[in-house]
């Protein structure tokens, strides 16, 4: 891996109190705004290929924690005291729902008795839309952690008051709100009569569209600038005119090369291209054009055209 995109590890005091929450909070809004620009195309491919697994390792670790912990809490409560929880867990349960579907309705109204502009009528979704939204609140592994989180004992060295009550009713209301709510959400969501969301879609039309019209205008500059032969320059417009009008004619997004690329001030030129479709993309995002989900989806096309044009393998 490349010297300048190793992490540094920053030392904090211990006699300085600050909030390792709140630092973790900070670097991630940091990352997803500065990552796009300074993170190479392999540290991103290997980021992606190794999260996902890392959350899905992490999420049923903390089940099996959540098992472990439970069969304790079980045994320490009594009969009164499980009837107890078992009640509590309903009733958690039930005001979860009810506190999100009023939050849903009432913040829609202050919204609207704020903004009175046209742009925002645009933005209102249907009564049925919030109710669905409403029922679809689960609870996994962020509430999971903090339930395992509460230690077990006291400063003062005395157990941890109704711990096991807290992990008990927290397993309850996750396992009411996955088989209860899970099982009702489909059936709501064709009472909900939803639109199709078109706006992911439309947002990567769009930045493909300025992206490729972009580059074919900065291509000359970038091609004198590289001393590129004339005819790879006119092969390279060709090809990316040709796939700017399929994006316009049929609004799906350009598709690999299918030829292989055997000169290499063309594999420069296209390299060249791809960081200027790239600082698009960002630039694009950062005037809120578009979002991360379409900006996650360009980029990581545009990492795997890189890696594959230059010939660089992700290391270890």
């Amino acid at each position: 891996m490349d010297a300048r995109y190793v992490p540094t590890l920053v030392t904090i005091p211990p006699d300085v109190d600050e909030s390792g929450v709140l630092a973790v909070v900070v670097s991630g809004l940091i990352m997803s705004q500065t990552a796009p620009r300074v993170v190479r195309a392999e540290a991103r491919r290997q980021a992606m290929a190794f999260w996902p697994m890392a959350t899905f390792v992490i999420n049923g670790a903390l089940f099996v924690l959540v098992g472990v912990e439970l069969q304790d809490a079980v045994r320490t409560l009594s009969r009164a005291d499980f009837n107890h929880a078992l009640i509590v867990v309903g009733l958690v349960s039930a005001v979860l729902v009810v506190v999100r579907l009023a939050f849903l309705f009432v913040s829609v109204y202050l919204i609207r008795m704020i903004d009175r502009r046209p742009q925002q009528r645009l933005l209102r979704i249907s009564h049925r839309a919030r109710v669905m939204s409403g029922l679809a609140g689960f609870r996994g592994a962020v509430s999971l952690a903090i339930a395992l989180s509460v230690p077990h004992t006291l400063d003062s060295g005395e157990p941890f008051p109704d711990r096991d009550l807290i992990v008990f009713v927290t397993s309850g209301v996750i396992v009411v709100t996955l088989v209860v709510q899970g099982l009702l959400l489909p059936g709501v969501v064709r009472w909900a009569r939803l639109p199709r969301d078109t706006s992911v879609e439309e947002e990567h039309i769009l930045a493909e569209t300025l992206a490729m019209e972009g580059a074919l205008a900065a291509l000359p500059q970038l091609a004198a600038d590289l001393g590129t032969d004339p005819k790879v320059v006119d092969s390279l417009r060709h090809e990316y005119e040709a796939q700017l009008a399929v994006v316009r004619a049929k609004g799906t997004g350009a598709g690999d090369d299918q030829a292989l690329l055997r000169n290499q001030l063309y594999t420069a030129l296209r390299l060249a291209v791809i960081s200027h479709k790239r600082a698009t993309v960002v630039r694009l995002r950062d005037e809120r054009r578009i979002d991360d989900t379409v900006l996650r989806r360009l980029q990581a096309a545009l990492d795997i055209e890189e890696v594959r044009l230059s010939g660089r393998e992700p290391t270890d």
